[in-house]
C-alpha cells in the first residue's frame, strides 16, 4: 500500500479508515474491525486532539458491529474525554456515541438518563447544524417510548422535528421506525421502509437492526430473506437479528430459540427477553 511505503502516519489513518468503512458498507464488518483495530493503534502517536476523535468516533461502529460493545463503551469513554477539550459539536458528537452503543444494547435506562445530557448539549450546538443533533433526540423518545411516557416522547420528538434537517433519511429514519413500531403503526412503519439505506457506516449496526424488526413486523418475507440472510455469520451483531427476522416471517421456533441464545452469548439480554416474546 502507497501510505505505507511513504510512512505518512496521517496517510496511513485515512487510508485504513477509508478500508474500514468500505467493508462496513459492504456487509464485511469483520474486515471492517480488522482495519479499524489497525488504525486505532496509530492513535497514540496523533497529536491533533481532532483528528484522535474523529478516529474514536468512527471506530465505535465497526467494533460494536462485530459484537464488541465493551470495547465500544471503552471508545466512548475516551472520546468524550477528548470532546471535552473541544467545541460544542464535538460534545453533541461525544454524547451521541454514547447513546448509540447504548441503543445496540438495549440499553433504554441508560439513554433515558442521557437525555437531559443530550437535550443540554444539542441546545448548545443549535448554530451548526449536525444530523446527530436530531438523531440523538429520536433515540432518546424511543428510549421514553419503552417507559411508557409518550409526554416526554412527543417533546423529544417535536425538539428533534424543530431542527429542520432533511435529506438524512439513513439516520433519522431508523428510531422513527422504531417509535412506529412501538406504537404498532405499521402504516408509518411501511412509509418508513420504502428505501433501503445505502449509507450505514456512521450511525453503526443499530440502522440495520431496526430495519430487519420492521421488515419483521411488517410480515415482509420477500425482504427478509433478501436483507437477513448474508447476516447469517458467528460473531457479528446483526445474526441474532436476522435469526429472528427468519424465524418469525417463516414461522420457525428453532430460529427463534437460536436468536434468543446469541442475544444471551453477546450479553444483550433486553434482546433476548425481546426475543422469548415473540410468536410464531
Amino acid at each position: 500500500m502507497l501510505a505505507e511505503e511513504l510512512q505518512d502516519l496521517e496517510l496511513r489513518s485515512f487510508a485504513w479508515g477509508t478500508l474500514a468503512a468500505a467493508a462496513f458498507e459492504q456487509g464485511r464488518f469483520e474486515d471492517s474491525y480488522t482495519w479499524t483495530r489497525r488504525r486505532l493503534e496509530l492513535l497514540p502517536m496523533i497529536s491533533d486532539p481532532d483528528r484522535g476523535g474523529e478516529m474514536l468516533e468512527l471506530a465505535i461502529p465497526a467494533v460494536t458491529a462485530v459484537g464488541r460493545l465493551s470495547e465500544g463503551r471503552d471508545l466512548v469513554s475516551q472520546s468524550e474525554e477528548i470532546a471535552r477539550r473541544l467545541s460544542s459539536h464535538h460534545r453533541v458528537h461525544a454524547v451521541a456515541q454514547a447513546v448509540d452503543v447504548e441503543e445496540l444494547a438495549g440499553g433504554w435506562a441508560a439513554i433515558r438518563e442521557l437525555t437531559g445530557a443530550v437535550e443540554e448539549r444539542v441546545a448548545a450546538n443549535f448554530e451548526t447544524p449536525c444530523v446527530r443533533n436530531a438523531r440523538s433526540l429520536l433515540l432518546c423518545a424511543v428510549a421514553w417510548a419503552y417507559e411508557g411516557d409518550e409526554v416526554r416522547v412527543q417533546e423529544l420528538e417535536r425538539a428533534a422535528d424543530g431542527l429542520g434537517m432533511k435529506g438524512y433519511g439513513y439516520a433519522l429514519d431508523p428510531p422513527r421506525l422504531r417509535l412506529a413500531l412501538i406504537r404498532g403503526d405499521l402504516q408509518a412503519a411501511s412509509r418508513l421502509l420504502e428505501v433501503r439505506p445505502t449509507k450505514t457506516y456512521t450511525m453503526g449496526a443499530g440502522l440495520i437492526a431496526a430495519r430487519l424488526d420492521g421488515l419483521a413486523a411488517l410480515g415482509d418475507r420477500r425482504r427478509v430473506e433478501a436483507e437477513a440472510t448474508p447476516l447469517l455469520r458467528p460473531g457479528i451483531y446483526l445474526e441474532p437479528f436476522a435469526l429472528r427476522a427468519l424465524g418469525i416471517v417463516r414461522r420457525d421456533e428453532a430460529l427463534i430459540e437460536q436468536a434468543t441464545a446469541r442475544f444471551e452469548a453477546m450479553g444483550l439480554d433486553w434482546h433476548a427477553d425481546r426475543t422469548r416474546m415473540v410468536s410464531t
